[in-house]
């Protein structure tokens, strides 16, 4: 089937939204929704189409008494940091227990809420789920040794399809620091900027908390037949899912889902995605007041005809930027047949600053952007990013804005951000062809990193949504 008569119908799912931890003081609070969201490539329909139903179930332990109903809470044993203990008939990720009989109690205990009917063809749609709000823990925060899991049922309908998971809206902060926090030797330190109170750039809540995710057997560890795809601190996982994502392991080969790319394809039918989260039982008082919000997505794409890359310059181009809502509008500059091109690093766009008086009210016109933000240019094209100053009637801070060019497949970086009226200009040459994806990293990283100095955020992913892509022709 010719390319340009692709079928592309996608639908997202998101969880996991606002989540914010500390070992006292302040809360943690978690939202789960759901979306559905579809387009037509090239507005041709073809052969062939995909539906996905959906359901999810939400556990949280605090180890209140009720969740231990039934259960010698000395069978049941805590992780420390280094530990973790894989899925299995007797354990969860980060406890133990003595028997089987006391994890499926435990699950049956922990349960919060569940909605939905993954199933074909009558199952949940998406946008039919009601969105559930949990708070968690018994007075709105964690501690050491709380835990909590979701598992998503999707049923992919009629066909086979690729599945990527996603994070977006990703934020952390210290929120200030508390007498026990300051002084505790596992705080980072705090760092003091001219004009500005003492702060730190590194949110230990985010190495703290360990999560994973897998594809599950739809048993809730039980069975111990998971497979992790990802498992490690919050900050690893998380970073690992930013960007396009990560493309979940499905049970079909490529040729057995009619792929024609390297993605294996989830076979249609119903299968289940697992992602949980624990704070091991050896932290204290360095995550006082810290927080993390975050969102989850699900992106599902048929495999039939497909080459299971996905939309890979949308969705990293498009993410989520909590203080950019204008997502790239598919203008494609074409620069094939020259030899060397210039992006202009620090171009002009409109973001929301809250609170920010020295720039107006919302929303702003600010250097935060590339112009032009994705260029076609053919095979040895030297790119050269030239930092932008600016004169009256624009304020000097204008130039002070640091930023940087970084490859999102390490290929290539400029160093450090460094502002505008000292920067020097930054080239590489492109030969070989494809789509290259780069960013700014105070200013749309893929990975944790702090912010520019006067933004409400300390530690961020893709604050104003400045990234950039070069498609090289063969």
């Amino acid at each position: 089937m010719p390319k340009e008569f692709t079928l592309s119908r996608r639908k997202a799912l998101a969880a996991l939204g606002t989540v914010g931890v500390a070992s006292a003081g302040a809360g943690l609070g978690t939202s789960a929704y759901f979306s559905d969201q579809e387009s037509f490539e090239n507005n041709s329909l073809v052969a062939g189409s995909l539906d996905v139903k959906v359901a999810y179930s939400l556990h949280y332990s605090d180890w209140s008494a009720d969740e231990l109903a039934d259960i010698d809470d000395e069978d049941a044993t805590m992780t420390d940091h280094e530990a973790g203990f894989d899925p299995g008939p007797t354990r969860v990720p980060g406890i133990e227990f003595a028997t089987e009989g006391d994890l499926r109690q435990f699950l049956d205990n922990t349960l919060v809420t569940e909605d939905g009917d993954a199933s074909c063809p009558d199952g949940t749609d998406a946008e039919e789920l009601q969105q559930p709000v949990v708070e968690l823990g018994v007075h709105g925060d964690i501690k050491p040794g709380d835990h909590g899991e979701v598992t998503f049922d999707l049923a992919l309908c009629d066909n086979p399809g690729n599945v990527w998971l996603q994070v977006a809206d990703a934020t952390a902060s210290e929120n200030g620091y508390t007498e026990p926090e300051r002084t505790d030797g596992d705080e980072s330190g705090i760092e003091t900027r001219p004009g500005e109170p003492p702060t730190d750039l590194h949110v230990e809540l985010l190495d703290a908390v360990q999560a994973a995710y897998w594809i599950d057997d739809g048993n809730d560890y039980v069975n111990g037949d998971e497979t992790f795809q990802s498992r490690g601190s919050l900050r690893e996982v998380l970073g690992g899912l930013s960007g396009i994502g990560a493309a979940l392991d499905g049970d079909d080969s490529p040729e057995q889902g009619d792929d024609t790319g390297e993605q294996g394809c989830f076979s249609a039918g119903q299968h289940s995605v697992g992602f949980v989260w624990w704070l091991p039982v050896d932290h204290a008082n360095e995550i006082q007041t810290d927080s993390v919000t975050f969102s989850l997505t699900f992106y599902t794409e048929q495999c039939r005809h497909n080459d299971g890359t996905g939309d890979r310059l949308a969705a990293f181009v498009n993410d989520d930027a909590p203080l950019n809502e204008q997502p790239w509008d598919g203008t494609i500059a074409d620069r094939t047949g020259e030899n060397e091109i210039v992006v202009t690093n620090n171009a002009l766009t409109e973001v929301n600053f809250p609170d920010t008086p020295l720039f107006g009210e919302p929303p702003q016109t600010l250097p935060l952007a590339f112009d032009p933000q994705v260029v076609r240019v053919s095979s040895g094209t030297t790119v050269t990013w030239r930092w932008q100053t600016y004169a009256d009637p624009f304020p000097d801070i204008f130039d002070q804005i640091p930023h940087n060019v970084v490859a999102l497949d390490g290929s290539y970086s400029s160093g450090p951000p460094e502002p505008a009226a000292t920067a020097p200009d930054f080239s590489h040459t492109f030969t070989d062809p494809g789509l290259h994806l780069y960013f700014c990293e105070p200013h749309g990283s893929p990975h944790f990193h702090h912010s520019s100095p006067g933004v409400p955020f300390e530690e961020v992913i893709n604050e104003a949504g400045m990234r950039g892509a070069i498609i090289v022709e063969g």
